[in-house]
């Protein structure tokens, strides 16, 4: 039987610059989907997730995803990731914030 956790990781956080997300230790799981959904309206948000051996050096993992400014949710699926897992932002601004939602769900 499969071990399945989930887990938030922001809670409506508002972002007006470049952010990362909390890091998650997840060393235990197979398969990892990030949802990340966006409240209002928002500007084109470029998501890229990272890795990590010990969660302090990171390493970026795959292709950024764009949530385009139309769209409210997006899944970003990782297998054979290591240790730690987060998210990394851009595009959000003073002038055209995003607010956003994110859970983590792992699988092993």
């Amino acid at each position: 039987m499969l071990t399945f956790a989930t887990s938030v990781i922001e809670r409506r956080l508002t972002i007006t610059a470049a952010h990362t997300t909390h890091s998650y230790e997840a060393g235990w799981a197979g398969e990892a989907v990030f949802f990340v959904q966006v409240e209002g309206d928002h500007p084109d948000l470029s998501v890229q997730a990272q890795i990590s051996p010990d969660g302090l050096h990171w390493v970026d993992r795959g292709n950024p995803r764009v949530i385009a400014a139309g769209e409210k949710i997006a899944a970003i699926e990782l297998t054979n990731f290591g240790g730690w897992l987060r998210l990394a932002f851009s595009g959000a601004t003073q002038q055209q914030p995003a607010t956003v939602l994110v859970h983590l769900a792992l699988k092993g």
